[in-house]
């Protein structure tokens, strides 16, 4: 299995990982009911995979404030601890099934620490 090199190699996890959160009924509310992401999922999978990009390959052109748009989610529809589990399984699996190696784990390490500032910020 080879690592994530491209930004396709980035939405084939987004697009893996959406499928996943999609069907889950302990999570797909925050998709489907309170943001409605999923009857516009090719324009945000774009938004994602911009931000993964400059996450993984420093190539710029994200410019929301990715903390700030999931707190006003949390503030009308509280995330609990199990939601940002739920979150990191669903999109570990989706890496892990496509991918290994520097980026892949970097990937991991970067969704990890982003639920752990969320969970601190948002208490």
């Amino acid at each position: 299995m080879r690592d994530i090199e491209t930004r396709e190699d980035i939405l084939l996890i987004i697009r893996n990982f959406y499928d996943s959160l999609l069907k889950d009924q302990s999570i797909n509310f925050y998709f489907t009911k309170a943001t409605h992401v999923d009857q516009n999922l090719e324009e945000h999978f774009d938004v994602l995979a911009t931000f993964w990009e400059q996450g993984l390959f420093l190539k710029g052109g994200y410019s929301n404030n990715m903390f700030q748009i999931h707190k006003d989610i949390h503030d009308k529809h509280p995330f609990t601890h199990e939601h940002f589990e739920i979150w990191l399984d669903h999109l570990y699996t989706a890496i892990t099934e496509n991918f290994e190696g520097n980026r892949a784990d970097q990937m991991k390490t970067m969704a990890l620490n982003m639920a752990t500032v969320m969970k601190i910020k948002f208490q």
